[in-house]
């Protein structure tokens, strides 16, 4: 174990020279990636699509690391742990979630990359609805989700930095946020999905050994369930306790839901397969990716049902939050190899995952809107150089939500995940699956889902941060579900209703043009 140096905020510090040389090395490995990513970067296709350069292994591993990231390391085990079971169903959907979207998706979007030579998210629905309104929001969508998504990401980070390096959280948020942008700006998605192969096996090899240990500290899982089932049956019922018995039933369900069909509107995870050498290496990618990322998720149900379960039964005092449970326990309950490992990892998987957040989002700035507006950047250069520019806009903003915002971890990530799938899995999925599917269906659907979640999420927050907490209470109780019920599951299921119904209403204008008539028909 760890010698630890107790400080006045929940996470003990390693003072071990172990811990800070994995620390160290992996953050010199990731930026020397990135200073190569630099150097392969010619062109905004480098920059945003590695050059369609990626093989089977690289592509899917990078796909269930940008997934599970910090949002799985420390969100998840949050949830777990405050919730129970609720938690695990966000785990148990996700590996659906892969096989949904690759089936649906991945020979289609990598065709459209090789027809008409897209980059972006908004390039591929501006050739699918030939409409410039669908380009401008499906830019803005990315570039809001795009925020939220980051800011958990760099919500997670600071947690990891003090941990490692003993800084207070705010300097890790800081300084973690400085690396971030340097590193992005330098190497790209290049840097990007190399990082995110190397801390995915990281991460796979990591997750058996915690599930170990925590097993081991938690008294096996008869000794955990016993704990847990004397503290609150509803711990370890199906659905966890998640806004009461009946509304962690609903909420559980709505979770399912949302991580396993709202996959396919993550555009961090579809555009990855712009990036495919050829269409032969897809198809061994589903189940790696589901695999991989099952393996990965023992973190997040061994650590945070063994930690609630000490807490309990008495073990140990609670003297951390429960966003703090993962670095917690992975610093006071595993070897000193184990836990380098670990948190070197995900020093990793936050870099590059945020690395992709902040392409995307960059290029919806720098590229899409623009073009929707009719003012594209024509000189490829200075369009790469605008699109790194915009990483510092979108690291600033993000970085400000985690200061002033109190939300956990687990529950950013889930609004980032929800902003995504009410915009993109009626546009996308529906759009190119579906001839009938029009712009006017797509505009209307994009708009109600972000609409909802700006309502109900965002405003919300925003009230909270600006002192307004009576406006926060009354939205909230406006909500037509209860509170544990996901805004993002909602939101997504109003887009495809409205999405199919529009599209319906106009369909004498719905259109397909002719070199993506067969794409659509596959």
């Amino acid at each position: 174990m760890t010698d630890l140096l107790p400080l006045q905020e929940g996470i003990p510090v390693a003072d071990d020279p172990v811990i800070l040389l994995f620390g160290a090395v992996y953050l010199l490995v990731v930026v020397l990636i990135g200073v190569w990513g630099y150097l392969r970067t010619k062109t905004t296709g480098d920059f945003l699509i590695t050059g369609k350069s990626v093989g089977t292994w690289v592509l899917a591993m990078t796909a269930f690391s940008v997934i599970q990231s910090g949002f799985g390391f420390v969100g998840g085990p949050e949830l777990v742990y405050e919730f129970g079971m609720t938690g695990m169903w966000i785990f148990f959907s996700a590996p659906l979630g892969f096989l949904i979207t690759w089936v649906l998706l991945a020979k289609r979007m990598r065709l459209l990359a090789d027809i008409r030579n897209v980059l972006t998210l908004a390039d591929g629905m501006y050739v699918r609805y030939e409409s410039d309104a669908v380009r401008g929001l499906t830019g803005l969508a990315v570039a809001v989700g795009v925020i939220a998504y980051l800011a958990t990401n760099l919500a997670a980070l600071q947690y990891v930095m003090r941990a490692i390096f003993g800084i207070p959280v705010i300097w890790g948020l800081v300084g973690g946020a400085a690396i971030l942008l340097a590193y992005s700006m330098l190497g790209g998605m290049i840097a990007g999905v190399w990082t995110d192969f190397l801390q995915a096996i990281t991460m796979i090899v990591g997750a058996v050994f915690v599930l170990a240990y925590a097993l081991s500290f938690g008294g096996g899982m008869e000794g955990i369930s016993r704990n847990l089932a004397s503290a609150d049956p509803d711990l370890i019922s199906p659905f966890g306790t998640m806004g009461g018995e009946t509304a962690a039933i609903f909420a559980a369900l709505a979770w399912w839901v949302l991580f396993s069909v709202g996959a396919a509107g993550q555009p961090h995870l579809v555009t990855k397969f712009y990036m495919s050498k050829s269409l032969e290496i897809l198809k061994w990618g589903a189940p790696i990716a589901a695999i991989s990322y099952a393996i990965s998720s023992m973190i997040a149900f061994s650590a945070g049902l063994s930690m609630r379960s000490m807490v309990e039964g008495g073990t140990i005092q609670e003297t951390f939050s429960a966003s703090e449970v993962a670095p917690v326990f992975v610093l006071e309950f595993t070897p000193s190899v184990v836990a380098g490992l670990i948190l070197a990892a995900l020093l990793a998987a936050i870099m590059s995952t945020s690395d992709s957040f902040l392409n995307i989002g960059a290029a919806a700035i720098s590229r899409d809107i623009p073009r929707a507006f009719g003012r594209p950047i024509d000189d490829d250069r200075t369009e790469l150089r605008v699109t790194q520019g915009a990483l510092a806009g979108l690291t600033v903003l993000s970085t400000g939500v985690v200061y002033y915002s109190d939300a956990l971890v687990g529950i950013l990530g889930t609004i980032g995940w929800g902003f995504f799938a009410a915009a993109f899995v009626p546009m996308v999925v529906l759009g190119m699956n579906w001839k009938g599917a029009t712009a006017e269906g797509a505009i209307v659907a994009t708009v109600a889902g972000l609409a909802i979640n700006v309502v109900y999420s965002a405003v919300p927050m925003a009230a909270e941060v600006a002192g307004f907490a009576g406006l926060a209470a009354a939205i909230g109780a406006a909500y037509p579900f209860p509170e544990a019920f996901p805004v993002g599951a909602v939101a997504m299921l109003v887009a495809v209703a409205l999405f199919v119904g529009v599209s319906l209403a106009t369909r004498e204008r719905s259109y397909v043009p002719a070199d993506l008539q067969a794409l659509i028909e596959r």
